[in-house]
């Protein structure tokens, strides 16, 4: 049994060849389907992942199918990957990137700590960008909406207020859909709040 799937939507050889050996390495399938954008949108595997070969960041970014980004994980490996490549990326939702050049055992690792649910990035991205998120909130409001839940509404409701859908939730939890759906029922009772919007509305005070 494989402990997820790979995807990409290049056609370049030496691309797939790298990541069929990524996948025999990491015991993940590699799908070869011809059109990868249905097979990706249509798979069942739990952990998949979409690797992303770029070369130009910044036209990438404009080209980029945000629909893609419904499900799974996304890694982009890219030539001459910058500090400001990563925000880039972090920003549109990527949980991983790397430089094209580096060594093969790199893009193992990047593979590896996306399937365990950590992001991948260097450490001056990561603190730049949590920096960047950062923003005061008021301490009673904030408090309040966890005081009312419990460790696993908590859970649901950190993860809602980054911005996450509930399928990104519940995939990100390893839970259905619809246990995540009854943890918001729950926590809109107990907040008494009406719906999502409201929510965060109430988080971002």
């Amino acid at each position: 049994m494989y402990q997820g799937e790979l995807f990409t939507l290049s056609d370049d050889p030496i691309n797939l060849q790298l990541l069929n050996s990524c996948a025999g390495l990491l015991d993940l399938a590699l799908n070869t389907d011809q059109d990868a954008e249905f097979a990706w949108a249509h798979s069942s595997s739990k952990k998949k992942i979409l690797i992303h070969f770029i070369n130009d960041i910044p036209l990438a970014m404009i080209n980029l199918d945000r629909k893609l980004f419904n499900s799974g994980k996304h890694i982009a490996i890219c030539h001459n990957l910058t500090l400001n490549d990563e925000l880039a990326l972090l920003n549109q939702g990527f949980t991983g990137a790397c430089d094209s050049k580096q060594p093969t055992y790199i893009m193992l690792k990047v593979i590896k700590q996306t399937l365990e649910g950590n992001l991948s990035f260097s450490n001056e991205a990561l603190s730049r960008y949590i920096l960047s998120q950062q923003r005061p909130v008021a301490s009673t409001e904030y408090l309040s909406l966890f005081k009312l839940t419990t460790k696993k509404e908590q859970e649901v409701l950190s993860l809602v207020c980054m911005g996450l859908s509930n399928n990104e939730v519940a995939e990100r939890l390893s839970v259905s859909i619809n246990t995540i759906k009854m943890h918001l029922q729950n926590i809109y009772k107990k907040t008494k709040v009406k719906n999502r919007s409201q929510l965060l509305l109430a988080y971002s005070r």
